[in-house]
């Protein structure tokens, strides 16, 4: 199948881009929010909000590689960051603040990657009731503050990151669904 236009896969990235803003003003945000102060209080805001955008984005793009056709992900993942350079271009960041952002995304994205795939293939394996994405969460624990000996933020029966896992993974079931209906629309039939 034919790749889309430029301006499509624009649109496309901006449908994404609005995926990514409702998850930061959802439940999963939230629950991310009260883990990492519970996990180091002494936490700035600024730092936890950076941390859990980059969470929610790395979730998205793992989504968008999930769900799409592999012959137009790079392309659709490419609408999406253009997408997010219009939000940004309209902050008015200097060049030195954009790189220094996209390094840390670099950054974030390959510190993420081991972890969520083995909680991948543990999420696939396990049964719905079990806690998921405990690698990824406790690196985004760890990014926050990086801690020689991190206390095991699993313990007890109804722990933060209990109620994290809950809804980090209601969260990306929500961005596969929404996805999936995008992929329908624009894929249907491609291999």
């Amino acid at each position: 199948m034919a790749l889309l236009s430029n301006v499509e896969y624009l649109e496309l990235g901006r449908q994404i881009a609005r995926i990514l803003g409702s998850s930061l003003e959802g439940a999963s945000s939230d629950a991310l929010r009260e883990l990492a102060l519970a996990y180091d209080p002494s936490a700035s805001d600024a730092r936890i909000s950076a941390e859990v955008f980059l969470f929610h984005k790395f979730l998205l793009m793992q989504a968008c590689a999930g769900v799409f056709p592999e012959s137009h992900v790079a392309h659709v993942v490419g609408g999406f960051f253009a997408a997010l350079n219009e939000k940004m271009n309209g902050l008015e960041l200097g060049s030195d603040r954009q790189q220094a952002m996209e390094q840390m995304w670099q950054l974030r994205a390959g510190q993420f990657e081991q972890p969520f795939s083995s909680d991948r293939a543990e999420f696939l394996a396990a049964s719905p009731n079990a806690f998921h994405w405990k690698l990824t969460i406790s690196r985004f624990c760890q990014n926050v503050k990086e801690i020689a000996n991190p206390p095991d933020i699993w313990a007890g029966t109804n722990s933060p990151s209990q109620e994290a896992s809950r809804r980090v993974t209601h969260a990306l079931n929500q961005m596969i669904s929404t996805l999936n209906e995008m992929n329908r629309l624009h894929f249907s039939g491609v291999v």
